[in-house]
């Protein structure tokens, strides 16, 4: 569970093994910037019969932002964002500042490290 970042933006799942029954997953966010943040997010499962990565929930912007030198732990709910099931699983981030000029300027993108859900 190596942790991936973008822009001074840290994130990574907490523990590499999740189970249904923990109803999240829970991943570890650090904003080392000096200004915040907006995020959008899509969840991502792994389709071994097709090795390739499949969209389980769709882009969409992501509850609240954060805030400058911040360390969040965000937890995203199986029964909303991981509907599919047990499997593995990534987390694809798109991160934006907010400016009064234009209005979002776009940091970049990152995907987490896999993890899986039992």
């Amino acid at each position: 569970m190596a942790s991936r970042n973008v822009a001074n933006i840290y994130v990574n799942p907490v523990k590499d093994n999740f189970t249904l029954a923990e109803g999240a997953v829970t991943l570890a966010i650090e904003n080392k910037n000096a200004f915040g943040v907006e995020s959008k997010i899509k969840i991502e499962k792994f389709n071994d019969a097709k090795g390739v990565w499949e969209t389980s929930c769709a882009l969409q912007a992501s509850e609240g932002g954060l805030s400058p030198k911040s360390k969040i732990q965000e937890g995203l709910r199986n029964s909303y964002f991981f509907k599919k099931g047990a499997g593995k699983y990534r987390v694809y981030y798109e991160f934006y500042r907010i400016s009064p000029v234009q209005f979002a300027i776009k940091l970049g993108a990152l995907t987490t490290s896999v993890f899986n859900i039992k």
